[in-house]
Parts: structure tokens; C-alpha cells; sequence
């Protein structure tokens, strides 16, 4: 009777070795599991943020690059024959002068912008595109690209 109660104390002492040792697992299953999926989830969310807010202030930039592209009156031609036209070499200055001077905080955010391109599909409306490459935190990760586009007309009345 003497050795029964004995093992049964060894069995229960064992048992509750062995709860505490799974449980011990389990918080190092947890601790690997949050290294391995935790931490690159929370850095692509950080970095997908961080594209998020490039694609609006890149796109704030090309609208308002678009549209001094197609403020840009050729006031000769206009003057002469009342005809509504854009000129292209005044367009692309203005542009670019709005486009840069809209996007300063290239180096804060940590991306690189690579560059307006600027069509004219009619005489009186300019298509601008905008790319840029949003650098990303984590080494392992892809560098995200943005692109942006806009259509603008211009608006005249002769008064």
C-alpha cells in the first residue's frame, strides 16, 4: 500500500513536469511564431502605409503639375485667332517647376521620384504621368513603385 501511494505521487509529480514543460513550449512556439510572422507582417504594413502616402501626395503633385501644364495659354496664337491652345515648352516648365516644388519631402520619406511625363492629346488638354519608388524598411522586402496619372483642361474666357 505504502510503494502505490509512493508511484502515485511520482505519477502526479511527473504529470504536472510534464503541464509545465508543455506549457514552457508553448510560449517559445508563441515567441517564434511572433518572430517569424509578427514582425515582417507589422514592417510590410508600415511600409505598405508609407506607399500609401506617396501615391497621395504624388498624386496631389501631378494634379497640380496638370493643370499648370494646362494654364499654359500660347497668348499669341490666342490673341490673334481666338483659339484656345496649349504651349508645350511653357507647359512642360510650369510643370515641372509645381510638380517640384509640391513634392520636398522626397528624402524624409525615404523615396525617389522617377519622373513626370507630359502628353498633350488635344490642343486644349494635358495628360500627365507620374512614377516614383517607395524604398522599403525591411531588407528582404520588394521596393514598391507608384504611378499616377491625371488628364487637365484648360480653362480660358476672354473677357
Amino acid at each position: 500500500l505504502v510503494v502505490l501511494r509512493l508511484r502515485s505521487a511520482q505519477v502526479r509529480r511527473n504529470r504536472s513536469f510534464r503541464l509545465f514543460s508543455q506549457r514552457g513550449d508553448a510560449y517559445a512556439w508563441f515567441a517564434v511564431l511572433m518572430v517569424l510572422v509578427g514582425i515582417p507582417l507589422s514592417s510590410l504594413s508600415i511600409d505598405v502605409v508609407r506607399m500609401m502616402y506617396v501615391r497621395s501626395h504624388l498624386q496631389t503633385a501631378t494634379d497640380a503639375a496638370c493643370q499648370a501644364a494646362a494654364d499654359a495659354l500660347d497668348v499669341p496664337t490666342y490673341l490673334a485667332t481666338n483659339q484656345k491652345r496649349i504651349d508645350p515648352g511653357l507647359a512642360r516648365r510650369q510643370a515641372a517647376q509645381e510638380f517640384s516644388t509640391t513634392l520636398q519631402d522626397a528624402g524624409q520619406v525615404r523615396y525617389t521620384i522617377d519622373g513626370l511625363g507630359i502628353d498633350f492629346p488635344a490642343p486644349t488638354f494635358a495628360h500627365c504621368v507620374a512614377r516614383a519608388t517607395v524604398e522599403h524598411i525591411i531588407p528582404m522586402t520588394p521596393m514598391m513603385n507608384v504611378s499616377v496619372q491625371t488628364t487637365s483642361e484648360m480653362r480660358v474666357r476672354r473677357e
